[in-house]
């Protein structure tokens, strides 16, 4: 029998609102060996029925019987079509506190700053650290040349994520190891690394050494041997670029987003204008060695460029209430994204190397909690804005969905290209009638067919969310642009790559 309560049912329970914290940690490990993983949002509403008898009847939890409210609530969810929502803006401890949702104390962990504030005592301290491991020998563990030599070269150590589900795993995981180097440094120990929010313009203390350039103390490759100098372009032009590319837009449109492929986009459907387009089209936009995965963690810009996109994953979890491996699980799609389920599941894919089995020792479930388990937390951006969360839109969905159409919103995708056949990292550029209205970059290395990932993630696909006025009325067309014009000129042929094909879709809104 049920326990009985004098509060009411929520009328109109979401997801991410009450459902997914009404099941306990015991609850959970009970199930999965049931073959039910209760974090899962598609396993929950496609045996909600039989939940609900469970529940309804008192039998689960054992020992445990959801009170009256609980069980109206659960049937709400079902009889109002599963929606998702967003969560809810402090937690329901009354009623739904099955999953515990309390930080862990942010006192006592490192705090990581907007570069623009930091003292003159702790810049002087941050260009200390940088210049003494960029001076280490390059065998030392703990230099500039080794630890930005994980991200590519020198090869074959070709350890770095990208347009993958391991992606933010493992770069929190890189910045762990960069950081400790610094602290390393004798007098250093309290070192923060502090990031440039992307959003706002080039910090003028990045142009400036130690953190304006670093010159390779030995070969990474032939193409670049001893003596080679990081380079950018005028930090105009990186302005300039970084507007062109729409990389504000697509940080503040992933930062609306409640499911995971959703903030990160590009895998699993998910469409490309999100973290992961920012992060690639941010590369792109700051010059000649971020735009080569093979070197581009050997300019200093990319510590501080890389400390940012943390920053927005974690601030994103804490907007998810995901700061913990339940709450992180309830934003994947089992379903339609089984490998992001399965990097914090099983146990042979929650590895980042080099980052595992050496120090700092981490993987996927180490790194979810960066306060509690990482003592790593993030002071505010000068500029900080909140970006509210955005009924969640698709291009296509299930007959049996109800849905309202966006009118004045569409999706233009250029798919069908294969990145393999194109030599390092390129935009997109669509046009209408021969003129361009919107860019989009993907960071990919030279020497793409050796990028384990790039192989398996072959052909990719490019979303562009723009105002319907924006394409009527006009011949839409794109161009593809290499940054390695070396090969094959500043327009790389279509049929080349695959010859990609454009699609135009209305927004579809479920909630």
């Amino acid at each position: 029998m049920t326990t009985t309560s004098t509060t009411a049912p929520v009328a109109q329970p979401t997801w991410y609102g009450q459902i997914r914290d009404m099941f306990t940690s015991v609850d959970r490990a009970h199930m999965v060996k049931q073959g039910l993983h209760l974090a899962s949002y598609d396993a929950v509403m496609k045996h909600a029925g039989d939940i609900y008898q469970q529940v309804a009847g008192g039998n689960m939890p054992p020992d445990r019987p959801w009170p009256a409210d609980w069980v109206g609530t659960f049937l709400n969810w079902m009889n109002n079509g599963y929606p998702k929502g967003v969560p809810a803006a402090s937690a329901n401890a009354r009623d739904f506190a099955a999953r515990s949702l309390f930080s862990a104390d942010a006192s006592t962990a490192r705090v990581r700053k907007d570069i623009t504030t930091l003292s003159s005592a702790e810049l002087d301290l941050l260009k200390q650290a940088f210049s003494a491991i960029m001076a280490m020998d390059p065998s030392d563990p703990n230099s500039y040349f080794t630890q930005a030599g994980y991200h590519w070269f020198p090869a074959p150590n070709t350890y770095c994520m990208h347009h993958v589900p391991g992606y933010n795993p493992w770069h929190r995981a890189y910045l762990v190891s960069f950081e400790n180097a610094l602290r390393s440094v004798p007098g250093c120990a309290n070192v923060t690394l502090p990031y440039w929010d992307i959003t706002t313009p080039f910090p003028d203390v990045l142009k400036s050494p130690p953190f304006d350039q670093y010159t390779l103390q030995q070969a990474a490759s032939s193409d670049y041997p001893a003596g080679y100098v990081t380079t950018r372009f005028t930090y105009d032009t990186i302005a300039q670029n970084l507007l062109t590319h729409g990389v504000t837009d697509d940080v503040n449109r992933a930062m609306s987003k409640t499911d995971w492929e959703d903030f990160h986009g590009y895998w699993s459907g998910a469409t490309h204008n999100t973290i992961i387009t920012a992060h690639d089209s941010g590369h792109n936009s700051i010059g000649p060695t971020m735009q080569n995965q093979e070197v581009a963690a050997f300019d200093p810009v990319f510590w501080f460029f890389h400390c940012n996109w943390d920053r927005l994953f974690w601030e994103w979890q804490k907007k998810m209430l995901a700061t913990d491996l339940h709450g992180l699980l309830t934003t994947i799609n089992e379903v339609t994204d089984p490998v992001s389920y399965q990097i914090f599941n099983d146990t042979a894919l929650q590895t980042l190397n080099p980052f595992t089995s050496t120090p700092p020792e981490l993987n996927t479930l180490a790194i979810i909690d960066s306060v509690g388990q990482l003592g790593i937390d993030y002071a505010p951006a000068a500029t900080g804005s909140n970006v509210d969360f955005l009924p969640k839109t698709q291009r296509t969905l299930a007959a049996s969905k109800h849905f309202r159409v966006e009118a004045d919103r569409v999706n233009v995708r250029v798919s069908g290209i294969n990145r393999l056949k194109i030599p390092g990292s390129f935009s997109v550029h669509l046009q209408k009638d021969a003129k361009t209205i919107a860019s989009r970059a993907l960071f990919q290395p030279v020497e793409v067919q050796s990028c384990a990932n790039c192989v398996t993630n072959a052909m990719t696909q490019f979303d562009f969310e723009l105002p319907m006025a924006a394409v009527l009325g006009g011949k839409l067309s794109v161009w593809v642009e290499p940054v390695n014009k070396d090969f094959i000129g500043d327009r790389f042929p279509q049929k080349l790559m695959g010859d990609p094909v454009i699609e135009v879709h209305l927004l579809l809104q479920t909630q």
